[in-house]
């Protein structure tokens, strides 16, 4: 979709849970803190996701779309390569769904929270596509990769062979949280509990996530036309 050099940043959001970073997008967004972007619409995979109710208190579309709910993978299914399969079709059938010519084309994907580990299927139609994708991960570059990676950090720290982990934004690709990163912040340790610490890090990536966000965005409209 061709777009004039005025006009905002197109943000598509996907968040599988509480919905707390797509929050700070959208507060974000309202009060100018990030300038020249849009948040269009929010895509999740878990129908009781409260990110929900905060894109309709925000007036943000949404849509579910879930691996098992919209019929790409039998429930209880254990055959690896049917499960490999299945989610190679939901992740193309995924892009073709932000990709639609009947809706708004974003100019960057952010995964908010986003629970669910992208395939080339749907990584490469959207690079084709010239859309960059960012997440946010709760450790640093190298660090504690995929699920859990809090509760990792913090059995290091308690055993004393860390005193800091920290967050980062990077792009996505297929290999998880090893893409370019955009930002990071270490996090001293300071000697709490793992909910405590919990809390902790995640204002820290309510902060991240927007400067994150600022930055692609101003690279994207800059790189408009050029």
């Amino acid at each position: 979709m061709a777009e004039t050099e005025g006009s905002p940043c197109r943000i598509m959001v996907m968040a599988s849970g509480f919905g707390s970073n797509f929050q700070a997008l959208i507060d974000a967004v309202s009060t100018g803190q990030l300038q020249n972007s849009r948040i269009i619409s929010l895509i999740t995979n878990r129908k009781n996701a409260h990110a929900i109710a905060r894109a309709d208190k925000a007036g943000i579309p949404w849509d579910y779309f879930n691996l098992i709910s919209n019929g790409f993978l039998q429930k209880g299914e254990t055959d690896e390569q049917k499960i490999a399969e299945s989610r190679q079709r939901y992740d193309a059938a995924l892009a073709a769904k932000v990709l639609s010519a009947d809706k708004e084309t974003p100019d960057l994907i952010i995964l908010a929270g986003w629970m669910y580990v992208f395939s080339s299927a749907f990584l490469d139609p959207i690079q084709r596509a010239g859309i960059r994708i960012i997440n946010i991960h709760p450790a640093l570059p190298g660090e504690f990769d995929g699920a859990m990676a809090i509760e990792r950090a913090f059995e290091e720290l308690k055993a004393g062979r860390l005193t800091r982990t920290g967050i980062m934004a990077h792009y996505v690709i297929a290999e998880v949280d090893r893409g370019a990163p955009i930002l990071v912040k270490e996090i001293e340790w300071k000697g709490e509990e793992l909910e405590e610490l919990k809390e902790r890090i995640h204002v820290h990536e309510h902060e991240l996530i927007v400067k994150a966000t600022a930055k692609v965005v101003q690279e994207i409209l800059e790189g408009r036309g050029t």
